[in-house]
């Protein structure tokens, strides 16, 4: 996976790119221990669990990941998957053209108005036109608030509740044709 996106000013340009175990999981890690990311569930992981998480999915037919940047630094983690392959399809009827979806952005230095809208836009229109995907399914946490905040601006339907067993998430999803014709709304995040 290979995109690129020059958003309007100030942002700057956002790049997509795959995840390289060996000189990306460092990272990662730093990012997923960091208690900006407490709804990943992996803040006590040591760098070789943080590292062999990200070599499963690199090994996985079933699972990848990308690493983003900004302005050529790296800043945001996607991971896509096939809600089948994954705890997410023992809970809704997996359709064909389904891919689930994860996003994380790197705890911010300094805030950036529209940043986190602009990765979120970028990632989703990334996805939709660089693979076949017909529908993104997302089972975030229900307490995280600012990821259904950002679901709800991107047009993601929000179906219900569903307990995992790891979370209480809250499973919702994006068809292709509606994130066509959404146009976004509310203030940038």
């Amino acid at each position: 996976m290979k995109a690129e996106r020059a958003p309007a000013p100030p942002i700057g340009r956002l790049t997509l790119r795959d995840f390289e175990v060996a000189r990306d999981a460092p990272t990662a890690h730093a990012w997923l221990t960091d208690p900006h990311a407490r709804f990943w569930g992996m803040g006590d992981n040591t760098p070789v669990e943080t590292h062999d998480y990200f070599a499963r999915i690199a090994a996985s037919r079933t699972h990848q990941a990308w690493l983003g940047s900004h302005d050529d630094v790296a800043t945001f983690l996607v991971e896509c998957y096939d809600p089948a392959a994954d705890v997410i399809g023992d809970f809704y009827a997996v359709a064909a053209g389904d891919i689930g979806m994860h996003i994380l952005i790197a705890p911010p230095k300094t805030r950036r108005r529209g940043f986190t809208w602009a990765v979120f836009s970028f990632v989703v229109d990334t996805i939709f036109a660089q693979t076949t995907a017909e529908r993104i399914v997302v089972e975030p946490d229900i307490n995280n608030t600012g990821i259904h905040r950002l679901n709800a601006r991107a047009g993601f339907v929000a179906e219900r509740e569903i307990d995992t067993g790891e979370k209480t998430a809250l499973f919702s999803y994006l068809a292709r044709a509606r994130h066509a014709q959404w146009q976004p709304s509310g203030a940038p995040s």
